[in-house]
């Protein structure tokens, strides 16, 4: 019988190789467990996309740049941050809704509480494009 020389095994290995990477993959891609983590990663993914919108909890307000929210009677929009002077304007609904009062603050004061419209706030974060607020109080309306 006939064996091979060094170059013929390393054919044979090769031709082996090159057969098995292959069926590896699409075994391997073939599995339950791959494609539970590949859903997965596909709806991260697509959440991740989701663009961030302010929104109103039960005790924060997330106020993204540009977008005004309405909130107690008032309307708030973040402007950005300058100079380390968080921007805001100020609608006052039960006076002139629309005429927008602009406001400027050092992160200090909002951090101590700032009353805007009827509401009470307290700063939590901010960042170029987003604006987190606690809501510590309500003031009633006359």
């Amino acid at each position: 019988m006939y064996l091979p020389n060094r170059k013929g095994w390393l054919a044979v290995l090769f031709i082996v190789f090159t057969l098995a990477v292959p069926f590896a993959i699409i075994f391997y891609v073939s599995t339950e467990s791959y494609k539970d983590r590949h859903h997965a990663w596909r709806k991260n993914s697509e959440t991740a996309r989701l663009p961030i919108r302010s929104k109103i909890t039960a005790d924060q307000v997330l106020l993204v740049k540009n977008e005004k929210i309405i909130i107690h009677r008032t309307g708030l929009v973040f402007k950005g941050l300058t100079n380390q002077q968080i921007q805001i304007d100020l609608y006052l609904l039960d006076l002139d809704p629309e005429v927008p009062y602009s406001l400027n603050f050092s992160r200090k004061s909002l951090v101590e509480g700032i009353r805007l419209g009827h509401g009470m706030y307290r700063l939590l974060s901010v960042k170029d494009t987003l604006l987190k607020l606690k809501i510590q109080g309500v003031y009633p309306t006359h």
